[in-house]
């Protein structure tokens, strides 16, 4: 349903999608994940044309997405990340306003989606929080009834009850032949919900698979913590060892027993050692590392989203 080539952009001569390649199938729960500045946002962007590509191709369906921009945008239920919306509004015209793009639209479905997020239907935008706002966006992009819904960060700012209400509503619109594409920060959703998810930092994939895929991959890590720095010359070498890191903070990725593993690394100045294994909150720490979590390229200017 989105198949991606080649796609680049650059804000004042930094890259933020660099030659970037990805396809999103029919009727699956697609997760984009990374620290700040990754270029998530402005990947969503480019498929929507509110962003235009510096070069590479997007089709959204079978629709050349950067040459009939519109007929793209129809296919598509957007949330976008900012939530600065016409404040004099209120929700229930905003909602009609924001769906009447689609023509197989279901105000209905809208209705009840505000009703279920507690949002109060005659009230002005201008009164609402944040995560209210967020809700707002979620509920016209549900009630759109395009085919592909991308949510940009849908469960920032929700409570825990509104966040498992989004969880079921993504599994029952991916049940429903509907594609949803998402970015989070909240790597436990991801987790629940997506059927593949990609790692993204500085425009470039740099792992993607099933959930089920990445867990294996890294089901043999630690993640070790040293007294003072060390240089990879210090570190014990094997065929069956995989270094990344520096300075105090390193991955070991290792396959065979891990009581070998462990006698190899005792002459080391270790001040901690956990496994890092098992869930995606570990493998973000392992692709990024924590000194890298909200650093990235820098944010690209702010685009009006209609």
């Amino acid at each position: 349903m989105i198949q991606a080539q080649g796609l680049c952009k650059s804000y004042d001569g930094t890259a933020v999608l660099a030659d970037l390649d990805l396809e999103v199938r029919q009727g699956e729960i697609f997760a984009f994940v990374g620290p700040n500045g990754a270029g998530k946002s402005t990947f969503l962007k480019c498929v929507l044309g509110v962003v235009r590509a510096d070069a590479g191709s997007i089709r959204v369906g079978e629709v050349d997405a950067l040459r009939l921009s519109l007929q793209a945008r129809r296919q598509i239920g957007y949330a976008p990340g900012e939530t600065s919306l016409y404040q004099g509004l209120r929700a229930d015209q905003f909602l009609r306003f924001a769906i009447a793009f689609h023509q197989h639209a279901d105000l209905d479905r809208g209705l009840e989606l505000l009703d279920a997020f507690g949002l109060p239907r005659r009230q002005r935008v201008k009164g609402f929080s944040h995560g209210m706002k967020r809700k707002l966006l979620l509920a016209q992009a549900f009630a759109t009834r395009a085919p592909i819904l991308m949510l940009d960060e849908p469960m920032e700012g929700l409570d825990p009850d509104a966040r498992r209400l989004i969880e079921s509503m993504l599994t029952e619109a991916a049940a429903q032949g509907r594609t949803v594409f998402f970015s989070s920060h909240d790597l436990a959703s991801v987790e629940r919900v997506a059927d593949r998810v990609a790692f993204l930092r500085g425009g470039r994939i740099l792992e993607i698979g099933t959930v089920e895929q990445i867990l294996e991959r890294a089901s043999r890590v630690l993640l070790m913590h040293f007294r003072e720095e060390v240089g990879e010359d210090s570190l014990p070498t094997d065929d069956n060892f995989e270094w990344s890191g520096q300075g105090h903070r390193w991955r070991l990725a290792y396959s065979g027993p891990l009581e070998s593993v462990l006698s190899r690394l005792q002459h080391l100045p270790l001040a901690g050692i956990r496994d890092g294994s098992g869930r995606l909150e570990e493998v973000f720490e392992a692709l990024y590392g924590p000194e890298d979590v909200g650093v990235g390229n820098p944010t690209p200017p702010q685009e009006e989203v209609a």
